[in-house]
């Protein structure tokens, strides 16, 4: 047992876990919730100690977003402040970081810089880690500080939290490295995908957990955010945000609103495209369980089907029921999908009216899991493995 007692975690006696985990995301109000985010939270309700610490930011963040540095800078920078009972989160943020980027004279570079900035990591993060049972590390620059963690605390178990191909996300060729030569010393690889766990480096210890529904948030009945008799469509993240197909959509359906959220829109937007930007995870609920259809709209390559089962934004848009524009090139076997030609579609209007006129079904959300069972079988995968 992880500290010697046995404790009611859930409604089953289980040890209390501490727990750390590694990630470029940021676990504050008002920015974008990813599986990380709800697995941590429902690992602290089940009554693990969670200590959720950010990386991959430093001063060098001001340039790119100065919001979010002075955020991370003023609540959490270097140290873990409580974010609710159990689970704390902090902010590594040295002067400078090493970071993924298209410069193949940087990327020449990045071996060392990974290989510097991975090899320490501050006193507060050193601390929670040298207590933990598990320290997970998400897909990304967290991967760099692998090697130092296994110095520091040699006895935790390591979950390899892999939600993306590394190269689907621009990830260094540094990080791609040292995913393929560290893979089998975690003890466990986490995906949500068998697609993309087949894509993975070979010798990993991997299973696959699919991605999860908060359900009692979108079970929760709340007010439309539209104006009553007009039509809406809804698109959720960034991930390989294809604009020129929600704006060719946009065109052949002036009638329709589109509520674009998470993905940066570059140049003029035609008037029924609406930006919202970044915006927590809560109040964008609404907007999902009012649509008249979502979109998926991914500009994606072959290699990089496995969204299609990793995909968050799909689920939670079955989960409400809706009808799905997406490309061809996802093999969505829900009923709810309505796919378009990547590239050359011709019939935007016709694929709109298909998803306009589908009735929305409960069977559409048929098999998804909850974040608390996914959270349950994550955890279990990280112990259960050999």
């Amino acid at each position: 047992m992880a500290n010697g007692n046995a404790e009611l975690v859930g409604n089953r006696a289980e040890p209390r876990r501490n727990i750390v985990i590694l990630t470029s995301h940021v676990f504050l109000r008002g920015y974008r919730k990813a599986s990380i985010h709800f697995i941590a939270s429902r690992w602290a309700e089940q009554g693990h100690n969670v200590h959720f610490l950010t990386i991959g930011h430093s001063w060098l963040t001001l340039l790119k977003d100065r919001p979010r540095f002075r955020a991370l800078s003023q609540d959490q920078g270097n140290r873990f402040q409580p974010i609710s009972a159990n689970l704390n989160a902090g902010a590594y943020l040295p002067p400078l970081h090493a970071f993924s980027s298209n410069n193949r004279f940087l990327n020449a570079a990045n071996a060392a810089l990974f290989w510097l900035y991975g090899g320490y990591l501050p006193s507060f993060a050193r601390r929670a880690i040298v207590k933990a049972d598990l320290v997970l590390i998400e897909s990304g620059s967290a991967l760099a500080f692998f090697r130092h963690i296994k110095r520091l605390n040699s006895k935790a178990r390591t979950l390899y939290f892999c939600r993306d191909l590394l190269k689907s996300i621009g990830a260094a060729p540094a990080l791609q490295n040292i995913q393929t030569t560290e893979i089998g010393r975690f003890d466990a690889v986490c995906v949500p995908s068998e697609r993309l766990g087949a894509l993975l480096p070979p010798g990993g210890h991997v299973k696959v957990i699919p991605q999860g529904v908060d359900a009692a948030l979108f079970d929760r009945e709340q007010p439309s955010p539209y104006q009553p008799g007009s039509r809406n469509a809804v698109s959720i993240g960034n991930m390989l945000f294809d604009q020129a197909s929600i704006a060719a959509m946009a065109a052949a359906a002036a009638d329709v609103n589109f509520h674009v959220f998470g993905a940066t829109w570059s140049g003029w937007a035609p008037p029924n495209v609406i930006i919202y930007g970044e915006r927590d995870f809560e109040s964008i609920i609404p907007y999902l369980q009012h649509a008249d259809f979502g979109i998926a709209a991914y500009r994606l390559k072959a290699d990089e089907v496995y969204l299609a089962e990793s995909s968050l934004k799909l689920a939670q848009y079955s989960y409400c029921g809706l009808p799905i524009l997406l490309p061809d090139l996802v093999p969505f076997a829900r009923a709810n999908g309505i796919s378009y030609r990547l590239d050359g579609e011709d019939a935007w209007r016709e694929k709109i009216d298909a998803a306009l006129t589908m009735q929305r079904s409960p069977t559409f959300r048929d098999g998804i899991m909850t974040w608390d069972e996914v959270a349950r079988q994550t955890l279990a995968v990280a112990f259960d493995a050999p």
